[in-house]
């Protein structure tokens, strides 16, 4: 599914990995050619080996319907108590995977959804495009890194899912 190679700047990946890993709960913005364009609060299940981030997302959301018209997102990740912040961009595809979903659950999900079989219950992917650090001691965003541009296909024939 991404053939993005990340790699090339492992410290960065890294970093990111870090304080993902740290605090879960993110904010995520969509519609990205509107004002006001969209934002909600997101829980980051997983940063795979890839680094594409991974989220469970309900059919009937805006997010879910923003990502079938334009697949751009831009997530931000702060931390005031280490004064730690994150901006991501990326591109976010729905994903159809009954192994993922069970994977990634955990009871904590019952907040939002009625559970694993919930109709509405799916998962997106957020492949990262950039990624910026905030450094406070020089007061500018720093590039983790710029992944670059690649020809990614969807293996499925529905636009806008990948079945894995």
């Amino acid at each position: 599914m991404n053939k993005r190679n990340y790699m090339k700047n492992e410290e960065g990946l890294r970093k990111v990995r870090t304080l993902i890993d740290e605090q879960k709960t993110v904010m995520m913005a969509s519609n990205l050619n509107t004002i006001p364009f969209s934002v909600c609060p997101m829980t980051v299940q997983q940063m795979d080996e890839k680094g594409d981030l991974w989220f469970f997302v309900s059919k009937d959301s805006g997010l879910f319907m923003d990502i079938e018209e334009d697949n751009r997102v831009q997530i931000i990740y702060n931390d005031d108590n280490k004064q730690q912040y994150l901006s991501i961009f990326g591109n976010a595809t729905h994903i159809i995977s009954e192994q993922k979903k069970e994977e990634l659950w955990n009871h904590h999900l019952l907040n939002w959804f009625e559970g694993k079989e919930d109709p509405d219950l799916t998962l997106i992917s957020v492949n990262m495009e950039n990624a910026f650090f905030w450094d406070n001691e020089n007061s500018k965003l720093v590039p983790f890194f710029n992944a670059e541009e690649s020809n990614v296909s969807s293996s499925s024939g529905e636009k806008g899912f990948v079945n894995l």
